[in-house]
């Protein structure tokens, strides 16, 4: 059985740290250097100082940060609320074509399943490196510092009203973030009707897996080294929710650009898609139009010195183009389309080799228009449902098979796990 409930949120005092787009940050994962420096260079306060820390003369960066938690909550940089909340969460932002959407979503924590309960599902794989990274954070702040985005479903309509309180009132908080993103927030009472509603409920993690492997890993070394007799606060972890029907709800297409091999031959290579591919050349500037009005599995090649493509997929037995040893809902992407069938079939690339991701299309475009890639593959954006049923069926996605725009904000609330 799936439990949500509310807890005291640790968040950032106005009074203290002045306007709160100088301390609110996206999550750490898309977070250049770059960016990072001009974040830190915002405040003293900014986010990046605990998500994206630096090691100092006398300690590493973990303990760095930990310090700075522990500081600022004593110096009243954050106030931490007296009472278990709920906290409503609007984002309003423009999407790649420039239209304003609003998505709504709010924050509770989760208790994190024991093993064998499949109540919160993911579709990616998770790397090592970085669950260590997160884990060593996490130890030494003892808190979450950003949540795990998450989707549910609510057909029926169920929590509108829960939602519409952020009609009710003027938000508690509002911060825009770097990327153009206005998030307002609102705490507000926990509310039993939204705890039973999730009882039956699965959820589905739509970005922040890593940071969900931590938190379920930094349980199980807590609760081997402490033997509780009964649940800890480290028995949750902080979440985003998001409803899998919200009009604002926005997946951007990380269409894929590449390198050619050394031997690149374009007109052997559209001759090699022919068994799999219908292939049409389009003279004007509407190919990802094009590949959006496809009722089917269909992609965009723009070829360097060579010319844009249509590649639509024929009525062909997905198992013999990509493999059999992965199931329907993984066959059903057109990212796996590209990956096994294009990108590793035909191009001959290994599994597992980097390419460049990049939802704005027409930056793809522009790295081969100047010479510096060889192809970008144009797609279609993954659905919800796809994400939905590679979770349910434990099928993992390619890497970056899904963009979801905006990301929830780093700073809005924290969680201690203390």
């Amino acid at each position: 059985m799936l439990e949500i409930k509310g807890f005291r949120g640790i968040r950032f005092n106005p009074q203290t740290v002045g306007p709160l787009e100088n301390v609110v940050t996206p999550p750490f994962d898309v977070i250049g250097p770059q960016e990072r420096e001009m974040l830190a260079s915002r405040s003293p306060y900014n986010m990046v100082h605990l998500i994206l820390p630096k090691e100092r003369a006398d300690m590493d960066r973990y303990a760095a940060a930990a310090q700075d938690l522990n500081e600022w909550l004593a110096e009243g940089v954050f106030r931490v609320d007296e009472d278990e909340s709920f906290y409503l969460l609007e984002q309003r932002f423009r999407d790649l074509e420039g239209r304003e959407r609003v998505r709504r979503a709010f924050f509770a924590v989760t208790r994190l399943p024991e093993e064998g309960e499949e109540l919160v599902l993911g579709h990616e794989r998770t790397f090592r490196h970085k669950i260590e990274d997160r884990l060593a954070l996490t130890a030494a702040t003892q808190a979450n510092l950003g949540a795990v985005f998450v989707l549910y479903a609510d057909p029926e309509r169920r929590l509108e009203g829960f939602l519409k309180q952020m009609e009710a009132r003027p938000e508690d908080d509002a911060a825009e973030t770097f990327e153009g993103t206005r998030n307002r927030l609102w705490r507000v009472p926990v509310d039993s009707a939204v705890v039973d509603f999730f009882r039956d409920k699965k959820l589905y993690i739509a970005d922040g897996h890593h940071r969900y492997r931590t938190a379920w890993e930094h349980r199980a070394e807590l609760r081997a080294k402490e033997q509780p007799d009964g649940l800890r606060e480290y028995d949750y972890v902080l979440m985003g929710f998001v409803e899998l029907d919200d009009p604002g709800l926005t997946i951007y297409a990380p269409h894929r650009v590449v390198d050619t091999p050394a031997d690149f031959d374009a007109a052997g290579f559209l001759k090699n898609l022919e068994p799999w591919f219908e292939v049409e050349k389009v003279e004007d500037g509407t190919l990802l139009e094009r590949v959006n009005q496809e009722p089917g599995c269909a992609m965009g090649a723009v070829i360097r010195g060579t010319g844009n493509y249509l590649l639509r997929l024929r009525d062909i037995d997905r198992g013999d183009f990509l493999g059999r040893d992965r199931g329907e809902a993984f066959l059903d992407l057109d990212m796996a389309v590209l990956h096994r069938g294009v990108i590793e079939r035909v191009l001959g690339y290994p599994d597992g080799t980097e390419f460049v991701y990049e939802p704005d299309a027409a930056k793809a475009v522009a790295l081969v228009d100047s010479g510096e890639k060889g192809i970008a593959f144009l797609l279609k954006p993954t659905r919800p449902e796809q994400v939905c049923a590679c979770a349910e069926a434990h099928e993992p996605m390619p890497q970056k098979a899904t963009y979801f725009y905006p990301k929830l904000p780093s700073g809005g609330v924290i969680h201690r796990l203390v």
